[in-house]
């Protein structure tokens, strides 16, 4: 019987040592976060995508378009907004310094639960 010398890495893990990869990962995590916060508002007011779409004045293929497989990185951030504001919420993109970063995360979590 073979021992394991210690915990193997999983694939993600290895994957994340590379850094161009770790960085795409890192980029749309932060959209997914965002996806999250307006399907959770979309359940909160109990909505589907054709309320939304109504709200907005658009169609319901644009907004699935929107909230479906990393489709909000190609929407503009005033398309968000008007997703956001169409929800009761406020969309505010902002910079932090890189070196604040680690230290504004915990306090920007607890602003935008939904």
């Amino acid at each position: 019987m073979l021992k394991s010398k210690g915990k193997t890495k999983g694939l993600l893990a290895r994957k994340m040592e590379d850094a161009a990869y770790r960085k795409r990962h890192e980029e749309s995590y932060e959209f997914f976060k965002l996806e999250v916060q307006l399907l959770n508002a979309l359940e909160k007011k109990h909505w589907t995508y054709s309320d939304l779409a109504k709200a907005m004045g658009t169609q319901k293929s644009a907004i699935s378009r929107d909230l479906m497989g990393h489709g909000l990185q190609k929407a503009s951030m005033d398309r968000i907004a008007k997703m956001a504001e169409a929800l009761g919420l406020r969309f505010m993109p902002f910079c932090v310094a890189e070196s604040k970063a680690k230290q504004a995360l915990p306090l920007i979590q607890k602003l935008v639960a939904v």
